[in-house]
């Protein structure tokens, strides 16, 4: 079931306290450098105030009141715990899931009129009511997605204290409409790093907006990754470190993290790391302009004492490639180009100079190397970008019909072999090939596969009889950075309205793909999704609907333009009001690096 989901982008993190060493954001990547104003952007309509417990009032009245009361806003469970019993209270934990719904149905139980009128027989009476819902989401404890439910039995237990029913057993968990949530929950990432310490790997999340923003990411941040992702990220925040208060933004837009803990535990370099990952997360809030962090009293910077803010505290760990290129790279004639649209240029290396028989190409972050494929599609050579008379290295020589190489920051190619229907990945390390095993998609008719910069996802489109699935898998690693292996796949929640098919799709963010289709005869439709399955289309700037059958999307994470081809005809999805030349004749194969 595909369910709604407005989704945007916000932050945050963690205490207060004493603070100082101030670490300012870096001014590319993921932050958005903004003027700071009183509050956090963009909280939705008015406070809401729900009414309390009243005296005399059904179990079921005491279930639908305390229902109603989890939709306080701003977000509150003040009113909410007076519908709990005394012990309730105390055991309650609601950051530890949440859930939504698109509709409830009846509560179901002991009908009881008024505790007054009611056999309740001794104080210890207790009676159990359930709820139904319907277009069930759940969330868990950092405000990752987890899985959509077509229904869920919500069960609560009440229990008499003083003459009136209050709830004594209740899941941990915030229960409120998937339509409320919309309004004040916002999808952002949370940055942990990958098992080898090289990048940083974002992991999607929603968090309450407003300010409760700060602390929402903090705690996600203290949380060591378990099961699947323990493979796939780390946080380098010690064990024990707890949140001290609140997550204030000064009048400098410096977010003030104080954290409790052992600061004898934190060594430079530990706090170092720790800083990039909060510098990349709360620098998704553009109030948010530099992080002062402590542990236990103590501050940690990375400016040797100097008090000069630190603009390159993580860019060293861009989950996109610290050295990853801009510019497009195409073949024309047969030979490799690489510049803008208004000025491809000819590369001085082997595919740069010769006609060598290639359809495709996909090249390194960097720019350096390009791997092609031959034009029968079984073999994939991989040859420096600008090297005069250098060698063609040739790796890849028993495809049967081999996609263009998709590479990750290790420089390591992965091809999909399409195999007649029986799809083959490959990894290529140093020019040695292994197969790799994806679950669900090894050995099936899989059209095209993506592997994320960080190497951390991996994403295949699946055609099926009578309709194509976009899956998404982690990639684990050991602490060498060695492929250990890919998970099971989630499937994304593609739009039935899109059309069966998917005729490409790129990255649109680390986190996000967009995916193109052709709903109608005459019209393509182009959708951004999250790779961790949650429903709904991600918005995203410019058109996403056009006229005419869309061969290809031209895309990148990194936020440079998103183009769609026609023939000759380009459009750039991000700017659709800017003119955009049309492919000199000849161009084919274009694309951004990765």
């Amino acid at each position: 079931m595909t369910l709604r989901r407005a989704a945007t982008m916000v932050a945050a993190v963690v205490a207060a306290g004493i603070l100082a060493g101030c670490v300012q954001m870096p001014t590319d990547g993921p932050v958005v450098k903004s003027p700071v104003s009183a509050a956090v952007q963009d909280l939705p309509g008015i406070s809401y105030d729900p009414r309390p417990p009243r005296r005399g009032q059904s179990g079921i009245d005491i279930v639908d009141g305390f229902l109603e009361a989890m939709k306080a806003t701003p977000i509150s469970k003040t009113v909410a715990r007076q519908f709990l019993s005394v012990q309730a209270q105390k055991t309650w934990v609601p950051e530890e899931r949440i859930i939504t719904y698109v509709d409830l149905g009846a509560t179901t139980g002991v009908e009881i009129e008024s505790p007054d009128e009611a056999d309740l027989g001794s104080p210890d009476s207790t009676t159990a009511m359930s709820v139904t819902m319907s277009g069930v989401n759940l969330y868990d404890y950092q405000g990752a997605w987890e899985r959509t439910q077509l229904f869920r039995q919500l069960d609560i237990s009440l229990v008499q204290e003083n003459g009136e029913w209050r709830i004594d057993a209740l899941p941990d968990a915030l229960v409120v409409p998937e339509s409320w949530f919309d309004d004040w929950y916002r999808r952002v990432s949370l940055y942990f790093f990958d098992p080898t310490t090289e990048v940083l790997v974002p992991e999607p999340v929603f968090v309450p907006k407003g300010e409760q923003f700060t602390s929402a990411v903090v705690r996600g941040l203290l949380a060591e990754p378990t099961g699947e992702s323990a493979q796939v990220a780390r946080t380098y925040f010690p064990p024990g470190t707890k949140q001290a208060l609140s997550v204030p933004i000064n009048s400098a837009g410096v977010a003030e993290v104080a954290l409790t803990g052992d600061p004898d535990t934190v060594d430079e370099l530990t706090a170092e790391r720790m800083l990039a990952q909060l510098v990349w997360t709360l620098g998704q809030e553009p109030l948010i302009r530099g992080v002062r962090l402590s542990v236990g009293g103590r501050v940690f910077d990375s400016t040797d004492g100097s008090n000069r803010p630190n603009l390159d505290v993580g860019r060293g760990y861009d989950p996109n490639g610290v050295r990853s290129t801009g510019e497009l790279f195409a073949l024309r004639g047969g030979m490799v180009v690489r510049g803008s649209l208004e000025s491809l240029e000819v590369t001085t290396g082997p595919f740069g100079q010769t006609d060598l028989g290639v359809r495709s190409i996909g090249v390194n972050l960097s720019g350096s190397r390009v791997g092609a494929v031959s034009s029968d599609g079984t073999r994939v050579d991989i040859a420096p970008l600008e090297t005069p008379d250098a060698e063609v290295v040739p790796v890849i020589s028993d495809g049967v019909n081999l996609q263009p190489p998709v590479w990750d920051f290790r420089d390591r190619a992965w091809v999909l072999d399409r195999n007649g229907g029986r799809a083959r990945i490959l990894l290529v390390v140093d020019g040695a090939v292994r197969e790799v095993t994806v679950p669900r998609v090894s050995g099936r008719r899989v059209t095209q596969i993506l592997v994320s910069r960080d190497s951390s996802r991996f994403v295949a489109v699946v055609r099926g009889p009578k309709a194509d699935r976009v899956v998404a898998s982690r990639i684990q690693h050991d602490e060498d950075g060695r492929v250990l292996r890919v998970t099971a796949p989630v499937p994304l929640a593609i739009p039935i309205e899109d059309g069966p098919r998917v005729r490409d799709v790129g990255w649109r963010s680390p986190t996000t793909v967009s995916l193109l289709s052709d709903p109608t005869e005459g019209f393509s439709q182009v959708r951004t999704l999250s790779v961790d399955g949650s429903p709904g289309e991600i918005a995203t700037a410019g058109t996403s609907r056009l006229r005419g059958a869309v061969r290809a999307l031209v895309t990148a994470p990194q936020g440079t333009e998103v183009f769609a081809v026609v023939g000759r005809e380009v459009t750039n999805l991000s700017q659709p009001e800017r003119a955009v030349v049309d492919l000199p004749r000849g161009v084919t194969s274009l694309t951004f690096a990765g």
